[in-house]
């Protein structure tokens, strides 16, 4: 995910979106990447999940108040619907979506 395709990709899409707010340098969030990608293989079809790297893409997280990382939104019908920041288990992930799906 890009500042070019976030907008399309995941507050205009049809379905919810676990939009995941990170940095390669921090061990926090590549701790979480197994579980966002066991998270997308079990929710394939009902949950997008869309990963974007705040150093990459530095102009999305200010629109969105993005502070600390990992910052997880779950975007539905264009709106924040849901959120977590900080260190999360799949436990955690799976808490954080499943009343959007």
């Amino acid at each position: 995910m890009t500042d070019a395709d976030f907008e399309p990709k995941v507050v205009k899409a049809s379905g919810p979106v676990l939009a995941v707010f990170r940095a390669e340098w921090s061990g926090v969030c590549r701790a979480l990447d197994p579980i966002l990608a066991d998270v997308a293989k079990e929710y394939a079809g009902r949950l997008t999940v869309a990963r974007l790297d705040i150093d990459r893409s530095p102009e999305t997280p200010p629109k969105y108040n993005v502070t600390a990382i990992p910052t997880l939104y779950v975007f539905k019908g264009g709106k924040i619907v849901g959120t977590r920041i900080g260190p999360s288990s799949k436990g955690n992930v799976v808490e954080l979506i499943t009343p959007h799906l």
